[in-house]
């Protein structure tokens, strides 16, 4: 199964909160809005696609206020379509995009387990929840493996954590400026 690209969105990205012990867990990279989250009132500019992100990483940013544009990071997401709801893994219709693809100034960060309803993203258990106490994650609170979201996804549905339907995402972020040009040095 492939992921869809479902495109781009702004986010502040806060390190990890006191209240989260997870073990070398040092950023929150959730697509969760919870802790580290996007621009203030970011819907009311209506630019968003039918995912509820942007369809390029230029509107992405262009929804942030200029004096605010250094505070945030732009993040891209790969969805599954499926969703994990009522005990079942369920197909999931993910609409017809135009995205612009990501470009190699992108690295892939982790999946992230996410409630996704009412056409927007809610809380994802690794952070929301605390599950990052109780399982393997990565410096970002992200899985690292496929298999291993899959398996949480059917887990955080049967209970203990926010109500459902959960998907799987890959979660991607914009390299600094600094890590860019160091790549792109070093191929000349």
């Amino acid at each position: 199964m492939t992921p869809t690209f479902i495109g781009y969105f702004p986010k502040r990205t806060e390190k990890r909160p006191e209240w989260l012990t997870a073990a070398g867990v040092e950023e929150i990279s959730s697509t969760s809005d919870c802790i580290s989250k996007g621009p203030e009132d970011w819907i009311k500019h209506w630019r968003h696609n039918e995912m509820w992100v942007f369809d390029t990483a230029e509107l992405a940013i262009s929804i942030v206020p200029e004096k605010e544009v250094q505070e945030f990071e732009i993040y891209a997401y790969k969805m599954f379509p499926v969703t994990f709801s009522e005990g079942k893994q369920k197909p999931f219709n993910i609409p017809k995009l135009e995205v612009r693809p990501l470009t190699p100034s992108f690295e892939f960060l982790g999946f992230d387990i996410v409630v996704y309803n009412y056409n927007t993203f809610g809380c994802s258990p690794l952070s929301c929840n605390h599950m990052a106490n109780h399982t393997k994650v990565n410096r970002y609170c992200l899985v690292d493996g496929r298999e291993q979201a899959f398996l949480l996804a059917a887990q955080f549905e049967k209970g203990g954590c926010e109500p459902g339907p959960y998907h799987i995402v890959e979660v991607w972020r914009m390299k600094p400026l600094a890590k860019q040009e160091t790549k792109s040095s070093s191929a000349e």
